[in-house]
């Protein structure tokens, strides 16, 4: 029998010419492959070039856009005008848009404080008419807790509980002053049918037998337009008396006899506006309000 050779030569010319020696079994894997049909002939898969990413067919690359983000919804860009500010905001009334004149200020212009002749300046870039009665309209947004006032005279800052005003709009709030407003009525309405309650005279004031309504070069509490700055009134009040600081209930007992209480619910409020400002502060021992040196000048001021 005729030894068949473990290798052989070939050589294949053409546009590519191929010329080498290979086994038997490599040859005749060439032989099949070129006397095969084209349509059988299948290319073997080489590596994966590295980098390649695999198409998305047009329905899966649609349903990959349409994937909802799993973190915090994204913020909405806050408004590029004034105009857009009090769209935005969705204000209805005159003390809504001054307020929302004061969150462009604030969130957009990165003012920290801001007068009334920067949101007249506004109603004016925003093609809207200036209130005839500018000043009473913004005291309304200042007693409604949206729009408070510095130590400065004339320099206001917009409230915390606004900050997102440009983006939520007044619908949350409005529910929550329409809750407020009902429960109040229906408070009202039950003490109408009750006698008032007579508050107990605080330890501390047992031995004083008049409350003065007058308190040196500073004005009279009733001409004090400010519940705040009427709050620090009573405390700088109850130190010429001997009082060195109040309790909650001191300060509600006090300024009812001077003519106007200061609801216990409303204080805190009130004396976070004069702790920032350094006009006020608190004892360590019994949470009772103090009034500072800064505090008095302030008072001597108004």
């Amino acid at each position: 029998m005729t030894e068949i050779a473990n290798e052989v030569h070939l050589a294949l010319t053409g546009r590519i010419t191929f010329e080498q020696d290979i086994n038997v079994a490599q040859g005749a894997q060439v032989i099949a492959i070129l006397q095969a049909p084209a349509g059988l002939i299948r290319a073997t898969p080489g590596p994966e070039q590295p980098g390649s990413l695999p198409e998305l067919s047009p329905a899966r690359e649609e349903s990959v856009r349409e994937l909802p983000s799993r973190g915090r919804p994204a913020r909405q860009p806050l408004p590029e005008s004034p105009r857009h500010a009090l769209d935005a905001s969705g204000a209805k009334t005159v003390p809504e848009r001054i307020t929302a004149f004061a969150a462009y200020l604030t969130l957009v212009e990165g003012r920290e404080t801001f007068g009334h002749q920067d949101l007249r300046r506004l109603f004016e870039r925003a093609r809207e008419r200036i209130p005839t009665h500018f000043s009473r309209e913004f005291d309304k947004a200042v007693r409604a807790g949206w729009i408070h006032e510095r130590t400065e005279r004339g320099s206001y800052y917009l409230s915390d509980s606004l900050l997102n005003l440009l983006e939520d709009g007044y619908e949350s709030h409005r529910s929550k002053r329409t809750r407020t407003s009902s429960t109040s009525a229906s408070t009202t309405r039950a003490n109408a049918r009750r006698k008032p309650r007579t508050l107990a005279v605080p330890d501390d004031f047992s031995e004083i037998d008049h409350i003065p309504t007058s308190l040196g070069a500073v004005p009279p509490y009733q001409q004090i337009k400010l519940k705040r700055d009427r709050l620090l009134w009573a405390i700088k009040l109850a130190k010429e008396l001997g009082v060195a600081a109040l309790k909650t209930s001191d300060v509600t007992w006090l300024t009812d006899k001077l003519g106007d209480a200061i609801l216990s619910r409303d204080i805190a409020a009130h004396f976070k506006g004069l702790h920032r400002d350094g006009l006020a502060n608190r004892s360590v021992i019994d949470n009772a309000m103090r009034i500072t040196e800064k505090g008095e000048e302030y008072l001597a001021t108004l």
